[in-house]
Formats: structure tokens, C-alpha cells, sequence
């Protein structure tokens, strides 16, 4: 499924990547053409200027209604490949520079639009075959006479630089389409990552969450089975299947609850009712619950507060932050060990919650997926003192639901300690 959605990206990419190249391609080629050839224009357009003011003299010092035999039309030299030429009406040519080619001259429709609108572009061809720009301008002569004078030049330079333009475009054009087809291809891997990444965490959400919802349900339903199968005993005599049901209901309820925390976070529906919060006190309360769990399993629970630190957040969310880790910290700590809840201000001005036991440790290579849903170091031990993984997890959102982070240290055989910062 990724690698055909893959594929299409990658297609769809190159595809639009390729119509921009061809609109940026096609504009730059007419730009550049019609500037090309707006300057042949402007200079053909000031040679025809030139050359008429200097023409109009000759045409009144002529007698009759022919053009004197010394007519001279054009400067000298030529240079650039320019030529003159005054024709008639009818297109007859009457004189001319030496470099005129009689086949490169403006057709009739070219010079009637010049004897209607005073001037006239056309472009024509050698007898050769080389491309040419006319610029046909209406002389008037004394007498009421109409003459025509063509100023011309060879384009041959100005088609040779767009064809060679038009190359670097279809060049340029292949070249973007085959970066863009490799480019693509590695951002929609990139881009199909996350997407693929989510998916597989859905997937192992929905297994896990199954496989726990699994266990209490079974046990409630046997516990649930064998009454049905004593209808007629009394209750008392089966009190052990009513304790297991009663357990796993609320195993159930706080696993449902749990993931329903998580849900609601991960769409954004988790609202913080913030208020002015007491973080020491909070500690002190979170111990005096905790401290009874404690005795009961043979662990001394510590606490230590600096002072007042207080901060703006949610009580409810935060204190369920400490009972999660300082619960986490009772549970996987043998007898006589100790756990310890500290509530500090850090220098950096932020405030501090640290939780460290005497435990067992995490090993090195999970401590990466600690805060993972559902992940459990010992899974054995946890299904033994009733955790489903969902706890650090929730912790790690409420720590950066209020803006702060979360980071676990520890020292298998040693100890662990989390340590969470919130902005005061």
C-alpha cells in the first residue's frame, strides 16, 4: 500500500514539478524573444529615421517623376548586415544598397499596410534561406508621388541565441524532471514516514489494548461462569469469584479510563483547568496517600521540599503525575528499599519533581521505550502488581501539557529517577 502511494507521489510531484518548469520555461523563452527582437525593431525603426531625413532632400532636388540616376540611399558601409531599398508602390524595386537581395524584400500586403498606415514590419526570407526583419516606411514625395524605403537586417543571430536558448530550456526541463522524479521519490518516503509510523503504533495500540481489555474480561467471565454454575449456593460460599470479578472491574475501569485520557489527548480534547498551584503541598499530599501502599509492601517513602513553589497548571492532572510515578517507584522497589518524592525550584527558574528509587533498575535498552504505550519492561511483574503501561505514558502528556518535560535516569541494580520540569 506504501509503495504504490509512494509511486503516485512521486508521479504527482514530478508532474507538477514539470508543468512549472514548462510555464517558467515558455516565459522565459517569449520574454526573451520579444525583447530580441524589440531591440531589432527599435534599431531598424532609428536607421529608417535617420536615413529619411536625409533622403527627402535628394527626392526635391529631382526633376521630372523619375528618381535622379545618382540617387544614393544607405550610409556607406553597411556593416552588420544591413540593407536599404526604395521601391514603388507596386513593389518594383528603383534603388537600393549593393547587399540588397530582391528576394528578402517585403511582399505587396507588407506594402500596401505601409502605404495605409505610413510603416510596416514584415519578415521575409533570403534567396538563401536565411531569415530577415523588414521595416517599410511611406515616402512622400513633392509632387504627390508615393515611394517606399525598406530598411532590413539579417535575424539569423537573434534565432540562433533562442535556439540555443530553447536547448538550455529542454535541457534544463530533463534534467528537473529526472531531479524531481529522485527528489520525490525520497520526500514521499520521508512524507509517508510519519504516516506509516502512526499507522503501525495504531495498530499495535488497538493489539495491545485488546490483549488487556482480553485478560480482566476472561476472568470476570469465568468468576461469572462458576456462580452461574452455583445458582443454588448463597453468595459467601463463592466470595473468591466475587473479590476477582470486583478486581478486574476495576482494573477494567481504570484501564478504560486510561486509554480514554490518552485518546482524548491525542485529538486535542484534553483541556487544562488551570489554576494557581501549590506544588509542594501537592507533593505532601501525594505522599500521605502513597505512604500506606508503601508500608504495605515494605518500602520507606521520603520526601523533600525546598519550600513554597507554586506555578499556574491543572492540580488534578499534576498530582495524577505524581501518583503515577511515585506508584510506579513503590511497586517495582523490593522490601526495605526506599523511594523518595523531592519538589524543587531549579536555578533556570523552573520547577522540579524529582521521584528516584532503590529499585531494581531499567536496563539501558528500554529505557528509549519507557514512556511507549503498553511498554513494559517486565511484563510478568507488571501484570503481577496490576500495570497495563499506560502510566508513563500519561505522565509524559501531562508534563508537556503544561509546557515542562519529562527524562528517566537509571542504574540497573542501583536505582531509577524521573525528573520532570515544569515553567514556574
Amino acid at each position: 500500500m506504501f509503495g504504490t502511494a509512494r509511486w503516485r507521489l512521486t508521479v504527482w510531484f514530478t508532474l507538477a514539478l514539470g508543468i512549472i518548469l514548462v510555464v517558467i520555461g515558455a516565459a522565459v523563452y517569449l520574454t526573451t524573444r520579444a525583447a530580441l527582437f524589440d531591440q531589432v525593431n527599435s534599431d531598424l525603426e532609428s536607421r529608417a529615421g535617420r536615413e529619411q531625413r536625409l533622403l527627402v532632400p535628394r527626392l526635391l532636388s529631382r526633376r521630372g517623376g523619375d528618381l535622379p540616376g545618382d540617387l544614393i540611399i544607405g550610409p556607406a558601409f553597411t556593416t552588420g548586415g544591413y540593407f536599404y531599398a526604395i521601391v514603388a508602390p507596386t513593389g518594383e524595386f528603383l534603388a537600393g544598397t549593393p547587399n540588397v537581395d530582391p528576394a528578402g524584400l517585403a511582399d505587396t500586403s507588407t506594402l500596401e499596410d505601409a502605404l495605409r498606415d505610413g510603416h510596416a514590419f514584415a519578415d521575409t526570407e533570403s534567396s538563401e534561406g536565411d531569415s530577415l526583419r523588414v521595416y517599410v516606411v511611406r515616402l512622400d514625395a513633392p509632387r504627390g508621388e508615393r515611394f517606399l524605403m525598406e530598411v532590413g537586417r539579417s535575424t539569423e543571430t537573434e534565432h540562433q541565441a533562442l535556439r540555443r536558448l530553447l536547448l538550455v530550456l529542454a535541457g534544463g526541463l530533463g534534467g528537473g524532471l529526472l531531479l524531481a522524479a529522485a527528489s520525490g521519490y525520497l520526500l514521499s518516503g520521508r512524507a509517508l514516514r510519519p504516516i506509516r509510523a502512526a499507522m503501525d503504533s495504531q495498530r499495535a495500540f488497538i493489539g495491545d489494548a485488546s490483549h488487556e481489555l482480553r485478560t480482566p474480561l476472561s476472568v470476570i467471565r469465568a468468576n461469572a461462569e462458576l456462580l452461574k454454575r452455583h445458582l443454588s449456593e448463597p453468595v459467601s460460599a463463592n466470595h473468591k469469584a466475587v473479590d476477582d470479578i470486583i478486581s478486574e472491574s476495576d482494573r477494567l475501569a481504570r484501564l478504560v479510563s486510561q486509554m480514554l485520557t490518552l485518546a482524548q489527548a491525542d485529538a486535542g480534547q484534553a483541556a487544562l483547568s488551570l489554576s494557581e498551584v501549590a506544588l509542594d503541598e501537592l507533593a505532601d499530599e501525594v505522599a500521605r496517600s502513597m505512604r500506606l501502599l508503601a508500608e504495605r509492601r515494605g518500602v520507606s517513602l521520603e520526601t523533600d521540599m525546598s519550600g513554597p513553589v507554586r506555578l499556574r497548571g491543572d492540580g488534578d492532572l499534576l498530582r495524577e503525575l505524581m501518583v503515577i510515578l511515585t506508584d510506579n517507584a513503590i511497586k517495582y522497589t523490593d522490601a526495605d528499599g526506599k523511594v523518595r518524592l523531592e519538589v524543587r525550584r531549579a536555578s533556570s527558574g523552573k520547577a522540579t519533581v524529582r521521584v528516584s528509587d532503590t529499585g531494581s533498575g531499567i536496563p539501558a535498552d528500554a529505557l528509549p521505550h519507557i514512556f511507549d504505550r503498553f511498554y513494559r519492561v517486565d511484563k510478568a511483574r507488571s501484570r503481577e502488581v496490576g500495570g497495563a503501561g499506560l502510566g508513563l505514558a500519561i505522565a509524559r502528556w501531562i508534563a508537556e501539557a503544561h509546557g515542562g518535560s519529562i527524562r528517566v535516569e537509571s542504574d540497573p541494580g542501583v536505582g531509577t529517577t524521573f525528573t520532570v520540569e515544569l515553567p514556574v
